[in-house]
């Protein structure tokens, strides 16, 4: 099937000042130092000069991706990916990057030792991708709900990013695969797109992988995204 290449402007991709913030233990109502507030400012700038968005997806069958599910048969027996995407009314593989400049930009800060900027940019870049996903989200029917299950979450093994790749090929907008199935720029995000009625998407965190989970985002993107 036909692959898209999307376009996001640096705009609508630019985080929220209050998450990034959050994400450094900074919640909501709390007084942001000056001196934190400028570090932000300053980053911010670095992020949207040195930032290269790109995205790619394409349509799939349930039975095509029941193929690049399976990978090499080390997913957990029982995972919500599976019931899941058996239920769907479309999926769409998706990959998304911010590119290699602002990867190498923190990169080389850390490096350097400068460990304010480098933290507070990599903050907002981690929070731009996750951003990039909540839009593609967002290209469901009124009817339905999309979200993206991405490999190495809820018991999808880390692994099924080769099948994914062998199908999707986001080398085309830059994105490459290490040995160890990480995505080279460090800033980007693949996973399938799975549109389908809300209900499909609800589910305990009861699984076997879930004692190892830290986050339990599961819990807040299906509060946010369904009622």
């Amino acid at each position: 099937m036909k692959k898209i290449t999307l376009h996001f402007s640096i705009k609508e991709i630019t985080p929220d000042r209050e998450v990034v913030f959050e994400s450094q233990g900074i919640n909501e109502g709390r007084n942001v130092p000056e001196k934190i507030s400028d570090l932000y400012d300053y980053s911010l700038s670095v992020f949207q000069k040195d930032i290269e968005p790109k995205a790619i997806r394409q349509e799939i069958t349930i039975p095509e991706f029941s193929e690049i599910f399976q990978g090499n048969g080390d997913n957990d027996e029982n995972t919500p990916v599976q019931h899941i995407f058996s239920l769907a009314d479309s999926l769409e593989l998706f990959a998304f990057t911010l590119g290699q400049n602002i990867s190498d930009t923190i990169s080389g800060l850390f490096s350097s030792k400068d460990f304010a900027l480098a933290y507070m940019l990599d903050s907002i870049a981690s929070a731009s991708t996750d951003k990039a996903a909540s839009i593609a989200e967002q290209y469901s029917k009124e009817s339905a709900k999309t979200l993206l299950y991405s490999p190495g979450y809820c018991g999808w093994h880390i692994n099924g990013q080769k099948q994914l790749f062998k199908k999707l090929k986001p080398e085309r907008i830059g994105i490459s695969l290490s040995d160890q199935f990480l995505m080279i720029p460090l800033k980007s995000i693949s996973g399938v797109l799975i549109t389908g009625k809300k209900e499909i998407h609800t589910f305990d965190n009861d699984f076997t992988f879930c004692a190892q989970c830290k986050t339990f985002s599961c819990i807040a993107r299906q509060e946010h995204l369904l009622y």
